[in-house]
């Protein structure tokens, strides 16, 4: 895979633009040295619409048009399909649907609003078919899409503290409940935590561990300690904490949370601020052979390319 110069490397350089389709993003994946693309889709702010039968007809058809437009494995672009959380059947009939089309590779979920945590029983339906069509699920923060955890009530001022906030409460918040329920033990199901970065894993594990130790009777489905699945679960890198951090601070985070095989190369391409895959093949804080695994072998791993 190549490489790119800071200039493509997002934040405030680089205004990219909506992708329709792959001719689209043909240019810049040769710019950004991609060989196999695997996009995930927007959820154009379906959980807006009121009508709850049009939401699910609007969810159909996009996932018809991401399987016709971006599935095409003979090209090496792959597509996860869009789960409702508020819609856990119709989501699961949506996965048995399209699950075993060519080119399908994951479940894309947005994290950010759900009524309940994902630990709970009303999703066991997307759960259930995920395992069964062997799918990976993808969960993903968005921002302004729901009235609802974490986005409600907290008062912010500006955009920077609510995109601070956002993204990790919602991974601390979901991970929590998927593990102390017993999801990872009732189904077969690989898990990636998206767009939050990689930080917030270590104060949730610490903080887990000592909570279930103390009180094991509250998760008695729980095999091992909580720390111990989040080290099974899998993590999209972007965005990376850069500056002021040092770069050996992320070998650091890798090593105190056993995630070697567990991080994969995450852009977030096309929003302002993505990370091209430069920001891990120059990342001086990783050796040659992560920023292979991350690049290259714990995707494929994952998305059982």
């Amino acid at each position: 895979m190549g490489r790119v110069g800071p200039v493509c490397r997002g934040r405030i350089q680089w205004t990219p633009h909506p992708v329709s389709n792959p001719e689209e993003y043909e240019e810049k994946r040769k710019e950004f040295g991609v060989d196999v693309v695997v996009y995930s889709p927007g959820q154009f702010k379906l959980t807006q619409i009121p009508n709850a039968e049009k939401r699910v007809h609007y969810m159909w058809a996009l996932n018809e048009y991401l399987v016709e437009r971006f599935a095409d494995p003979e090209n090496q672009n792959f597509a996860k399909l869009l789960a409702i959380p508020e819609h856990p059947k119709e989501s699961a009939r949506i996965i048995e649907e399209y699950g075993d089309e060519p080119g399908v590779a994951g479940i894309f979920m947005i994290d950010v609003g759900p009524q309940y945590p994902l630990g709970h029983q009303q999703y066991e339906p997307m759960y259930e078919a995920a395992e069964n069509q062997d799918l990976p699920i993808f969960l993903h923060s968005g921002s302004g899409l729901y009235p609802a955890f974490p986005t409600r009530d907290l008062n912010v001022e500006t955009f920077m503290e609510y995109h601070t906030l956002t993204h990790p409460m919602a991974k601390m918040w979901h991970a929590t409940s998927i593990i102390a329920r017993g999801i990872p033990e009732r189904y077969d199901i690989d898990w990636c935590f998206l767009e939050a970065g990689v930080s917030w894993i270590q104060f949730l594990r610490t903080r887990m561990d000592r909570e279930y130790i103390e009180r094991p009777s509250d998760a008695p489905e729980m095999n091992k300690l909580p720390s111990e699945y989040l080290s099974d679960f899998y993590y999209g890198l972007q965005p990376l904490e850069e500056q002021p951090r040092k770069p050996e601070d992320l070998q650091t985070i890798i090593e105190m949370n056993d995630l070697e095989d567990q991080l994969v190369l995450a852009t977030d391409y096309p929003h302002m601020d993505f990370d091209a895959p430069a920001s891990v093949f120059d990342h001086e804080g990783l050796t040659t052979e992560q920023k292979r695994k991350i690049a290259q072998d714990n995707p494929r791993e994952l998305l059982n390319l």
